[in-house]
């Protein structure tokens, strides 16, 4: 294969028919971040053969074992507060740094994603590092996609030749759980890492999934399935119909909640912290990385393989170093300590570096996260319009774990259980497929009641007296809600719902809100949010009540878009969300 370099092109090299390759229907190339919580990848598919979707497998740890088909969230910056690396390399220069001393300064962030769970999240948002200090999160979501791109591009000059960065577009894939605020921000961080708007898209991972799955030729004709898509960080859940178009109806809006493997990881630690003690655990984090990261992957892959019904003990390896520094600490030997503690012989020492733990314990490590999100899916399949629901189909790199899998066949009875070859790369392969063809999610069902706040008349059936004021010679009432679409409606892809409105004043303010209301009378009812505004500004040369405005939402994609346009200028503004809170 010939090499070439696959960088992109200056301004002056990008002509309008470059600029335009990526949006129109169907690109040359569709690349797919999967940017999550505790693992990070990418994946990429070209026009002629969409279905063949390429993914990176070259990602390894300080060891040299291949432990996943991704690399870990996780970013280093250097003593200037630069990028450095990200993933494997990351986690292991900092090691190598610790050990060395040398780690003054520098600054290693992990598993930052769920800042972004926050539905208050703003653009002076923070994360913590590894030793707990804080940093602005936007640069280091920025800093993070563009090494991805920077990789992926890498890539594809090895495959290449001839092929422009600008024939791209890029999918990254989001929780559809999250925020409209949440949203904006990751795309807010890709613009600003390099990566065109105008060619960038947001897949719903559980959406995402649901694609994947159908083209694997899963039979899901004229069937409503549930997809779970479970994490490192969130359970993020979906119900689709499979319509006869072959296109997918979304019938149940979005949920989910915290409940993913990073919940098992982190009942992992504080069992470890009890047993060998919080200085010991300290220590071993700050002075010998290379051991506290191999412990962290040893007890990944033995959370992967756990099963439900396992009788038998697991063993952990241990650092040496952590069962010496915990002897010297309480003044026992780590045998004498396990004896004093409540776990009886339930947890015993074996040889010199493992620990022997009998499987109940690491049960309990699963059972508050993996309980909450079963009562979640059994609450929403005893819905109405769920019941006939009979197929669950589970995705995500949690997914893979037998526990999790034999929970929900155990719970749910009568469900059938699909869980695809290699569930993690789920959501990233479905999300090649669906920028592609993003039209293969026919419609959605809304989380939200959304509209505007209008001055409207008086109504005495409707409106309490005391909200009635005078204006301009009729009686009204200020902060009136004017619905566009209810929380719960089907609404199809592409769909848009107009309104007019007449100005009272040269500068005005359209004002965006939400709530789960599905009839809310007044913008200041319990539970209203204000989501953002969109300022007009009118032609002081034409009369007021000729510049009636016209504002459009623009329903059933995966962002929201609000547009407001001065019908007889034609001058067209459009929302910005309030992300400064």
């Amino acid at each position: 294969m010939i090499k070439t370099s696959f960088k992109k092109p200056s301004k002056a090299d990008i002509t309008d028919t470059d600029k335009a390759s990526a949006t129109r229907s169907q690109a040359l190339i569709v690349a797919a971040f999967d940017f999550g919580t505790t693992y990070s990848g990418y994946a990429y598919s070209f026009k002629d053969t969409p279905n063949d979707v390429i993914t990176n497998k070259s990602w390894t740890a300080g060891s040299g074992k291949l432990i996943t088909l991704k690399t870990p969230t996780s970013l280093l910056l250097n003593q200037n507060g630069g990028f450095d690396s990200f993933g494997f390399d990351a986690e292991d220069k900092f090691s190598s740094l610790t050990e060395d001393g040398k780690h003054n300064g520098w600054r290693l962030f992990r598993r930052f994603k769920m800042v972004l769970h926050n539905q208050c999240i703003s653009r002076l948002a923070t994360v913590e590092d590894l030793e707990g200090k804080t940093f602005p999160a936007k640069p280091i979501f920025t800093m993070s996609l563009k090494y991805l791109q920077k990789h992926l591009l890498d890539a594809l000059s090895m495959r290449t030749i001839g092929t422009l960065e600008t024939d791209i577009r890029y999918i990254i894939t989001v929780p559809a759980i999250w925020g409209i605020a949440a949203k904006q921000f990751m795309r807010e961080a890709a613009i600003e890492a390099g990566i065109d708007g105008d060619r960038l898209k947001l897949a719903l991972e559980p959406e995402a999934a649901a694609v994947c799955c159908e083209a694997q030729s899963h039979t899901l004709a004229g069937k409503k399935f549930m997809v779970v898509d479970l994490g490192g960080g969130t359970a993020d859940i979906s119900v689709h119909e499979k319509q006869r178009d072959g296109s997918l109806k979304n019938i149940h809006a979005p949920s989910g909640g915290p409940w993913g493997g990073t919940y098992v990881d982190a009942n992992f630690t504080t069992f470890m912290t009890y047993v060998f003690g919080e200085v010991a655990m300290t220590a071993l984090q700050s002075n010998e990385m290379y051991d506290y990261f191999d412990m962290l992957r040893d007890f990944e892959v033995k959370k992967r393989k756990f099963e439900f019904n396992s009788q038998s003990d697991i063993t952990f390896r241990i650092p040496v170093v952590l069962k010496e520094i915990a002897e010297k600490n309480f003044h026992q030997s780590l045998s004498d300590r396990l004896a004093s503690l409540k776990y009886g012989k339930k947890v015993l020492l074996k040889g010199r570096d493992k620990l022997g733990v009998d499987s109940s314990i690491m049960q309990s490590w699963y059972t508050d996260p993996v309980s909450k999100m079963v009562n979640h899916i059994s609450s929403i399949l005893k819905e109405e319009r769920i019941k006939d629901v009979d197929l669950i189909i589970l995705v995500g790199g949690f997914a893979e774990s037998p526990y999790i899998q034999q929970r929900i066949k155990v719970e749910l009875p009568g469900k059938q259980l699909i869980v695809p070859g290699e569930a993690g790369l789920a959501v990233l392969k479905g999300a090649i497929m669906f920028g592609h063809k993003p039209d293969i999610i026919s419609s959605r069902v809304m989380d939200y009641t959304y509209g505007i706040r209008v001055r409207s008349i008086y109504d005495e059936k409707k409106h309490p007296a005391e909200r009635k004021v005078y204006i301009d010679g009729k009686w009204g009432v200020k902060r009136s809600f004017e619905i566009f679409v209810r929380a719960n409606e089907d609404v199809n892809v592409g769909s848009k719902v107009t309104h007019l409105t007449t100005p009272a004043r040269e500068h005005s303010t359209i004002t965006i809100y939400r709530t789960k209301d599905r009839d809310p009378t007044f913008t200041t009812d319990p539970g209203c949010e204000k989501l953002g505004k969109i300022e007009i500004e009118r032609d002081k040369d034409i009369p007021l009540n000729e510049q009636e405005t016209k504002t459009t939402f623009m329903f059933g994609d995966t962002e929201l878009h609000v547009l407001c346009e001065i019908a007889k200028i034609g001058k067209v503004q459009k929302l910005k969300l309030d992300l400064t809170k």
